[in-house]
C-alpha cells in the first residue's frame, strides 16, 4: 500500500504530484478492489432512498459529522445530520418531482475513499425555498429544468462523511426563470445596467478598503 495519505497530496505542486504518481497508481488497483463492495452497497441504498424520497433512509447513510458543500451556500458548508436533513427537506420541498440519475462513469479517488459521480437532475421548481439552509430563499417559478453536475463523496466505515456537489448555477437559474436567456434583449439590458453600476461599486469598494 502507498505511504501517501490524501492530506499529504493537498498543496503539492504539479511536479511533486507527477513524481508521486507511480506510487499512487501502483496501489490504486488493490485499493479499488477493496472498496468496490463498499461503494456498491452504499450507492444502491443511496440512490434508492433518493428515488423514494425517504428522508430517514438518506440520513441513515451519512456519518454524524457529515460535511456538506454546495454552491448555493456561497462558500460556506454545513455540518451534521440535522443540517443535512434540512438540505434534503428543502430540495424535495422546492423540487417535489425531482429525479436524479447517473450521467456518466463514476471515478474513484486515487487516494482515500472518495468517488466522483456525474449526475443529471430533472424536475420542476414548484415549491418555496424560503426557510431552508441556503441563503437563496427564493419563491417558486413553476419552470421545469434539466441540469447536470458532479458529486464528490467520501466514505468512512460505510457512511458518507463528506459530500460536495457542483453544478452550473447560472444555467439552472436561467432554466427556472431567474435569469434571462443569453443574447436576448433582456439579457443585454441586465449587462448594460451592470456596466452603469460598476463605477459606483468600484468606488464603494475602494472606500471600504480604506476605512
Amino acid at each position: 500500500m502507498t505511504n501517501l495519505e490524501p492530506t499529504l497530496v493537498d498543496g503539492m505542486t504539479s511536479q511533486q504530484l507527477a513524481a508521486a504518481m507511480p506510487e499512487l497508481v501502483s496501489s490504486f488497483a488493490e485499493r479499488a478492489a477493496e472498496q468496490a463492495i463498499m461503494w456498491r452497497d452504499w450507492s444502491v441504498r443511496w440512490l434508492d432512498a433518493w428515488d423514494r424520497h425517504d428522508l430517514d433512509a438518506v440520513v441513515a447513510l451519512v456519518a454524524e459529522d457529515i460535511r456538506y458543500e454546495d454552491p448555493s451556500l456561497f462558500g460556506e458548508y454545513l455540518l451534521g445530520k440535522s443540517a443535512l436533513r434540512e438540505v434534503v427537506t428543502m430540495t424535495w420541498q422546492a423540487f417535489p418531482d425531482v429525479r436524479f440519475e447517473l450521467a456518466g462513469t463514476p471515478y474513484l479517488a486515487i487516494l482515500g475513499t472518495g468517488m466522483a459521480a456525474p449526475w443529471r437532475m430533472r424536475g420542476t421548481f414548484a415549491g418555496d425555498m424560503g426557510g431552508g439552509p441556503s441563503p437563496l430563499g427564493i419563491a417558486p417559478t413553476g419552470h421545469y429544468f434539466d441540469t447536470r453536475g458532479v458529486d464528490i463523496y467520501e466514505l468512512r466505515n460505510g457512511l458518507l462523511t463528506r459530500w460536495s456537489t457542483t453544478t452550473d448555477l447560472f444555467d439552472l437559474a436561467r432554466q427556472v426563470g431567474l435569469l434571462p436567456a443569453p443574447r436576448t434583449r433582456l439579457f443585454q439590458l441586465v449587462i448594460r445596467l451592470q456596466r452603469l453600476a460598476a463605477p459606483v461599486l468600484r468606488a464603494l469598494h475602494r472606500y471600504r478598503t480604506r476605512s
